[in-house]
């Protein structure tokens, strides 16, 4: 797809720290409970229209289904997924509504069969920007999946340098409230930088790759400034509770957040004791930097269990401690793990969200291109670009709801919108 960019994805990551202050303190919806089935409804031909509890109606048609989630092909891009908790109503071609138990032929056949005294684990990526690529959804997205493969244990294996830390406690609310109560979780660190050091920080089981870094986690502002007074302390705050999450001393994140010092000695019973000093046995920062932990220095701090850096390192790790594993997935050559359907989930997610970010871009770029075009000419003959404006602005309205971390990469909030409307209105005079 050939588009006019504003930003390439390094650039819209330097934009993104620039926003690193926004947070979200409100907790996704609990998941419902699922059970194990796989519906097939390609069969159901026509529109659906699914409308949703925030009021969009959306027409297309539904793919698949499990277990109250519903994936909908829109005709543009991956099929959307939606919970069961967003829906409002379902439309078939024979108005068959949601509720009323549609009978949907060839289910898929389970194909797998649990063994006594084997764990069955899969591993699912995290990557790229957080809120963009990196995001709750997907992780929420693949529960059910997870679930329907039988996984009992889930390594959440991550690289990322960082994003939007309005993401980091929706993250971290998925994973501590979700994915603990239903799958042993673990965290295999190729790196993890600022957003995404915090969004894992409530995994208590961290297992480092060779090279990784995890730390970093400083907020900025404005012209890359750190951010300071209330705004620091607001993710002071959620990093203590986060901390407590991760079963970790809070004093680590904070020597990852602002530069204070922190050491540590190692007790009688092997575990260790933090400092917010350099007056301890083992000094990890000196106080003049913000820490980044390597895969040397986690391990010594046991802050990771252990340094992993291929699948069968890691199931050795693991396997001391939980016994036999069985990996679940397709084995496909170059792929240095099995590839489950949850972790296909994530892949699509991040190709989706290349797709509409690339989109969201390009109507943008067309919406200012229309309103450059009415302020070129007179008055009276404005009227065409003017309702071409709008048409844009009305998509981008409908994209930034959908996802507002788009618009946020822009400088877009609800007073933008409001400015938009004016911007319009004046051209009009």
């Amino acid at each position: 797809m050939t588009t006019r960019t504003l930003m390439s994805r390094t650039s819209a990551i330097v934009a993104a720290i620039a926003l690193f202050l926004g947070l979200s303190l409100g907790a996704p919806a609990s998941a419902a409970s699922f059970e194990t089935a796989l519906v097939n409804a390609s069969l159901v031909e026509g529109p659906d229209v699914v409308e949703t509890k925030d009021g969009r109606k959306l027409e297309g048609t539904i793919v698949r289904e499990v277990n109250g989630y519903v994936w909908i092909d829109l005709g543009v891009g991956n099929p959307l997924m939606l919970r069961p908790d967003e829906i409002e109503s379902i439309q078939r071609d024979a108005d068959t509504e949601v509720g009323s138990d549609p009978v949907l032929a060839d289910a898929e056949e389970k194909t797998w069969e649990r063994r006594e005294g084997v764990t069955r684990a899969a591993v699912i990526t995290a990557e790229e920007m957080v809120g963009i690529w990196m995001s709750a959804k997907p992780l929420e997205d693949a529960i059910p999946i997870l679930q329907d493969e039988g996984v009992d244990l889930v390594v959440l294996k991550i690289r990322s340098g960082g994003g939007l830390g309005l993401e980091v406690q929706k993250i971290s609310d998925v994973l501590h409230k979700q994915y603990k109560p239903n799958f042993q979780l673990v965290a295999w660190i190729e790196s993890a930088i600022s957003a995404a050091a915090m969004s894992a920080h409530c995994i208590e089981e961290i297992y480092f790759m060779p090279r990784a870094n995890y730390g970093a986690a400083t907020g900025w502002s404005g012209a890359l400034e750190a951010v300071e007074g209330r705004q620091l302390e607001s993710f002071l705050y959620m990093m203590e509770k986060i901390s407590e999450r991760g079963n970790k001393d809070p004093l680590i994140m904070r020597s990852m957040q602002i530069n204070v010092p922190l050491s540590y000695d190692i007790e009688p019973d092997g575990t260790r004791k933090f400092y917010e000093s350099t007056e301890a046995e083992h000094v990890l920062n000196d106080g003049e930097y913000i820490l980044t932990l390597n895969a040397e220095s986690a391990e010594h701090a046991d802050f990771s269990k252990g340094t992993a850096g291929t699948l069968e390192e890691l199931t050795r790790l693991l396997e001391a401690s939980i016994g036999e594993i069985e990996w679940v997935g397709e084995r496909i050559s170059g792929e240095p793990f099995p590839i489950s359907q949850a972790e296909r989930h994530q892949r699509e997610w991040r190709e989706e969200m290349t797709f509409q970010q690339n989109r969201f871009i390009e109507i943008y770029n067309k919406y200012e291109m229309e309103l450059g075009n009415a302020a070129s000419v007179p008055v009276e003959n404005r009227g065409g670009f003017l309702r071409k404006a709008s048409r844009y602005l009305t998509q981008i309205r409908r994209m930034y709801d959908d996802n507002p971390n788009f618009g946020l990469l822009q400088g877009m909030t609800d007073e933008w919108f409001i400015e938009q409307e004016r911007r319009i209105d004046e051209l009009r005079r």
